[in-house]
């Protein structure tokens, strides 16, 4: 039998030191809680140094309001503060720090001296719990030494001093991003790491704080209203592209959260703008009405609770979607070629035969790609493609009929671009041919346009693909999706409407798993395919909808390398043309455009 042991007080020191570890950390949380101080203290010019990556010293002055010798004498008391006097301005916050919890937690784990003046040079020094004359022009000085030093439980999972410096550097950039209109400056083991002038603008501070290294054009500051809060973002060009998430930065008043939503908003608002799966770099600065958002659930305030959370997710993504769609067509445009005059001819609306084109392509000739004949799915495409009426189908197969991937892409490509209509008049390019089994060359206002064959072929799928996916057909195996959180059954029940209505069968059979007993027919994927998609949803319905059609798109779309015939070829070129914008689901040109004058440049002829 367990020993027993009374119930007892903690004393003071010990109550003190573990109500201090929730707050610091590690040398980083001194260095955030000092610079919340000494920007809420009004300061126009902060200077961090330190030493020995925190451990040793943390030294943080500034030139704000000050303290008087009483407000010394107070200050390092726990839960006192100059924010706040009672419960109700906590709905009416504006500063960083309201809960007096600061320089008393670090008092308990550190040596804490303090100097400040109202106005210098006489100022006041707190040391060792006693205060006493000393002398300082402005503001304040907070010096904090050998931190954790009575504290070996927490001091032992401090990492190199390396590590922490690197931490502290990044707490010091969080700090310094919105707050642009403030000098700041940091120095590690005496050397200048970082030196901030103030800012007229947060483009130019992001710029500068983040030394990001492409050219400031590449960078654009955006802003939107709405009812209860505001915002404002500096973003990138879809020429600066990131590979992961971790250049996205929220702000809500001044402080950086965590807020997976909100990056998710940006992620999906982005998303079919930047090639390859690449993300943005992103730093999106919300202000809300204090009544509206709650800071006070996490001892370093890196969550909130919003309000109007919705409408705030909407608005961040609808703007900075249409920002994107503006930027990226109006980019490419500007490439395109536009003679001052262009033949016209009279064409016949009908459709172009084999016999039109160029009679002498012959992709049998192009010995190092792959080959397929296309025109024999050409003739039963619309009997295996589309049904004539909604079916049941239990096959063998879990999904779809036993088919080769290559054939079933190629049908798919056979039949999508094969079936013109009649009336469609005939295009204003000349056809030249296939090439490299990859491209599609085109002559067009006087310039040469090279078509990835690949990109175009999923864009027009795709848009066929957002008019209707088709009936549903039932699986002889329902799938079974495993969610890892209630994260994602929260995202997957925000989605249900929009699943279901594109046809996919799909209920909650218990918690954390779902049964999937239809998927469209046109939908192209596997029980994995699905599990990836819906992993990789948000919470913006058109957003996940977007992420499954471009992917079905590009598993259907032909592939490089695909050797298709010349009907096939033309008619995703006159596709190509009449599409809303020229980039595929994810971003890629479909096309670039060399002109009369590049062409003759290339050659050296004048």
């Amino acid at each position: 039998m367990r020993e027993y042991k009374p119930v007892k007080l903690l004393s003071k020191e010990t109550a003190s030191k573990i109500a201090a570890g929730e707050v610091i950390e590690r040398p980083a949380s001194v260095v955030r809680e000092l610079l919340d101080n000494s920007i809420d203290a009004g300061a126009s010019q902060i200077i961090v140094e330190i030493e020995e990556g925190g451990i040793s010293t943390i030294r943080v002055s500034d030139d704000g309001c000050g303290m008087t010798r009483e407000d010394l004498e107070l200050c390092t008391h726990t839960h006192s503060t100059s924010k706040i006097e009672e419960a109700e301005d906590l709905l009416h916050l504006r500063s960083l720090g309201f809960r007096g919890e600061a320089l008393s937690s670090v008092q308990a784990v550190s040596s804490l001296e303090i100097t400040s003046t109202r106005e210098g040079p006489a100022a006041w020094k707190l040391s060792l719990g006693k205060v006493s004359p000393a002398r300082l022009n402005k503001g304040t000085t907070v010096e904090v030494k050998n931190l954790f030093e009575n504290f070996p439980a927490r001091k032992k999972f401090l990492k190199r001093p390396q590590y922490e410096a690197a931490q502290c550097r990044q707490t010091f950039v969080e700090k310094a991003l919105p707050h642009y209109n403030i000098e700041m400056r940091y120095i590690a083991d005496g050397i200048n790491k970082l030196i901030l002038p103030a800012h007229s603008s947060l483009k130019e501070r992001c710029l500068a704080a983040m030394s990001l290294k492409e050219p400031e054009e590449l960078f654009y500051e955006i802003n939107q209203e709405g009812d209860g809060f505001s915002f404002k973002a500096v973003l990138g060009s879809p020429a600066v592209v990131r590979s992961d998430k971790r250049n996205i930065y929220i702000f809500v008043n001044g402080r950086r959260i965590n807020e997976y939503g909100l990056v998710q908003a940006v992620c999906y608002a982005s998303e079919g703008y930047f090639p390859n799966g690449g993300f943005p770099a992103a730093f999106v600065f919300l202000n809300v009405d204090p009544e509206r958002v709650d800071f006070n659930i996490h001892p370093a305030k890196r969550e909130a609770k919003f309000e109007d959370y919705k409408e705030i997710h909407h608005s961040l993504s609808s703007t900075i979607s249409s920002f994107y769609k503006q930027k990226t067509v109006s980019d490419l445009l500007k490439e395109s070629y536009q003679p001052e005059y262009t033949r016209g001819f009279d064409f016949e609306k009908t459709e172009y035969e084999a016999a039109d084109l160029n009679q002498s392509y012959n992709p049998a000739g192009t010995k190092n790609y792959r080959q397929s004949n296309t025109s024999d799915y050409l003739q039963n495409s619309t009997k295996t493609y589309w049904p004539s009426s909604p079916i049941r189908q239990i096959e063998a197969s879990a999904a779809f009929q036993e088919v080769s991937a290559t054939q079933h892409r190629l049908s798919a490509a056979a039949y999508e671009t094969s079936a013109v209509p009649q009336d469609l008049p005939k295009s204003d390019f000349k056809f030249l041919g296939q090439f490299c089994g990859t491209f599609i060359a085109v002559e067009k206002n006087n310039a040469l346009y090279i078509i990835d064959q690949h990109a175009a072929h999923e864009r027009i799928l795709f848009e066929g693909l957002k008019k209707s996916l088709g009936p549903s057909q039932e699986l002889l195996i329902p799938y079974r999706i495993e969610t890892e959180s209630e994260k994602d059954d929260e995202i997957i029940r925000l989605n249900l409407h929009e699943l279901q209505k594109a046809g996919f069968n799909i209920s909650e059979d218990k918690k954390g798993l779902w049964i999937i007993r239809a998927v469209p027919i046109r939908w192209q994927g596997t029980e994995k395919d699905l599990k990836e998609d819906l992993a990789g949803a948000g919470k913006d319905p058109s957003g996940l909808m977007h992420h499954i059609l471009a992917r079905s798109a590009c598993r259907a779309a032909c592939k490089d390398g695909d050797i298709i015939d010349p009907v096939s070829a033309y008619n995703i070129a006159v596709k190509t043309f009449a599409l809303p914008e020229p980039l595929c689901p994810h971003g890629r040109p479909l096309y670039f455009i060399i002109d009369r004058a590049e062409l003759f440049k290339r050659i050296k002829r004048t």
